[in-house]
């Protein structure tokens, strides 16, 4: 998708971060943590925008924690009508870029491990799989994929 405009998450974004959360995923977060990491020295929280009929509108975001040579990802999520269009890779990349200008020397992120979709795409961008967390969601007590990118 060509028509994107990156840039920081703000407060006027949370309402639709929070519509785009919600249909994503089983454990959303909650407004509050977005309100957190907005204001979190570590955290880097980027969005997606595209023009949509005179206006922009969020295609989707990633949060981010830039935590001494790591980058760790803590949330990415696309809008339903927009997913398998290559947002969440513009995003995930952009966000790289960032990490590499910042001189970060690996990436690391969470995912179920019955979430082949999304272990496909991480794999797709490089990540490799280097862990299991046991029992980290919360929801159902599945193990979590400890997967890595070396920047």
């Amino acid at each position: 998708m060509e028509d994107l405009e990156f840039g920081p998450m703000t407060e006027d974004d949370l309402d639709e971060v929070m519509q785009i959360e919600r249909v994503s995923f089983s454990v959303p977060w909650s407004l509050g943590m977005f309100k957190q990491d907005l204001v979190f020295p570590l955290a880097r929280c980027l969005t997606a925008k595209r023009a949509e009929a005179g206006t922009q509108r969020l295609a989707g975001y990633v949060l981010c924690w830039f935590v001494a040579d790591e980058v760790h990802v803590t949330n990415i999520a696309v809008r339903k009508d927009l997913r398998k269009q290559g947002v969440a890779t513009r995003l995930l990349e952009e966000a790289l870029s960032q990490a590499r200008r910042d001189r970060m020397r690996y990436c690391t992120l969470e995912v179920r491990v019955s979430n082949e979709a999304a272990k496909g795409f991480y794999r797709k961008l490089g990540f490799e799989a280097k862990g299991i967390r046991p029992k980290y969601y919360s929801d159902n007590n599945e193990d979590a994929m400890i997967m890595r990118l070396d920047l």
